[in-house]
């Protein structure tokens, strides 16, 4: 008798934070964030008082950069396994 070459238990289960809506949802937040932070960067330029906190929407907007890139690689990566042909 030969073996299953795809056997069930095999496959790959993807946790609910890791699923694609979640990822799709995560980076839209992220952008949000980001247009949030270039608007505080944008205040914190005009008025002298506060340009000395503008690092704060600046780590705000690489921080959530970071996690843009991030998410849209793992998406980018799971987009192009699912279109390699099986042999």
């Amino acid at each position: 008798m030969r073996l299953d070459p795809n056997p069930l238990f095999r496959r790959i289960i993807t946790p609910w934070y890791d699923s694609s809506p979640m990822c799709w949802g995560l980076l839209l937040a992220m952008v949000g964030l980001m247009a949030f932070s270039v608007a505080g960067i944008a205040v914190a330029s005009e008025d002298p008082g506060l340009s000395r906190h503008a690092w704060v929407p600046w780590l705000l907007f690489l921080l959530c950069l970071f996690v843009a890139c991030s998410i849209s690689v793992r998406l980018l990566r799971r987009f192009f396994q699912h279109r390699e042909p099986e042999n």
